[in-house]
């Protein structure tokens, strides 16, 4: 079927909406677009009246979107982010840049490469280069296109979108569940095998903060297994050595097909939690789709469509 051209704005006044969306005023626009407040003003004008709808409240501080215009914005934005890396890679003059994407060795492991061929199959022809930093920190964006990182919650901005809400679960095989049937009692799990970092990270939660959030006394457990990564420990309480301390979102997949069991409910810590930022110097037009897929891939997984 033949596109009807005459029900598609121009193109110019979607990127002049898009702007000014993004910056939420039209003289900051209209620096940005190189054109005149004036003529940026017409062009969302000349929008709405072909839309037949109100785009924005207009005020004195700027300008805000109404709900038809934040719905509207998602679609101009997807559009133009397509059309942006679909004209690139027509660029014939050009090697391959590659997506550089950190990332912490659990999202790789637990939740990335799982899912990576689906991200392949969409977008063929983006090149990533995936990069292990466990110790990322949001505001560092000087060598990376979009990264995965650990931050208070009030990291939350334009550039980085929350991927996991921080939940803390206990966890450990069918095994060891079944050798030690009271390892749900957590007033008994000291005395139990612990699996533990070797050198914990500084800034994440661990178990002393989630024995004070669940209200358990806490003790020095009597035996100890130290690793020296959190992927370690997964894959050690996979292979009944002990009683895990994990995120949700990491054991997720192993719970579901029944290699680990939870012992214990999860844990809302409000504090901090994981994060995608796309670097402000970043100038590669598929980081924003990359960021795209990850959360769209998530939705589709935690609401099962």
């Amino acid at each position: 079927m033949p596109i009807v051209h005459r029900n598609i704005p121009s193109l110019s006044s979607l990127i002049t909406f898009e702007s000014a969306a993004r910056l939420g005023n039209l003289t900051r626009a209209a620096d940005e677009l190189c054109v005149s407040p004036t003529a940026a003003s017409k062009q969302i004008k000349k929008l709405e009246e072909f839309l037949n709808t109100q785009l924005f409240i207009r005020s004195k501080q700027g300008v805000t979107l109404t709900a038809k215009g934040e719905e509207y914005l998602g679609y101009v934005t997807e559009a133009l982010e397509l059309l942006s890396a679909t004209s690139s890679k027509m660029d014939d003059s050009h090697d391959v840049v590659p997506l550089n994407v950190e990332i912490g060795s659990c999202f790789s492991h637990f939740w990335l490469l799982p899912r990576l061929d689906d991200f392949r199959n969409r977008h063929p022809d983006i090149l990533l280069n995936l990069v292990t930093n466990n110790e990322r920190h949001v505001g560092d964006n000087s060598d990376y296109d979009v990264a995965f990182f650990y931050s208070s919650m009030d990291s939350v901005n334009k550039n980085n979108h929350l991927m996991f809400a921080e939940r803390i679960v206990l966890v450990c095989s069918p095994a060891f569940e079944k050798k030690y049937p009271h390892c749900s009692d957590v007033n008994q799990l000291w005395q139990l095998p612990i699996l533990q970092l070797k050198e914990p990270l500084s800034f994440w939660e661990g178990w002393e903060t989630w024995a004070t959030l669940y209200g358990v006394e806490l003790q020095t457990p009597e035996n100890v297994i130290q690793v020296e990564d959190q992927v370690s420990v997964i894959h050690a309480a996979v292979n009944d050595a002990g009683i895990a301390l994990a995120w949700d979102w990491q054991v997720r997949d192993l719970l579901e097909s029944g290699q680990l069991v939870a012992i214990t409910e999860p844990v809302d810590f409000n504090k901090n939690a994981f994060f995608l930022s796309i670097s402000e110097q970043s100038q590669h037009p598929a980081s924003q789709l990359f960021v795209d897929w990850v959360i769209g891939a998530e939705r589709r997984f935690t609401h099962g469509v």
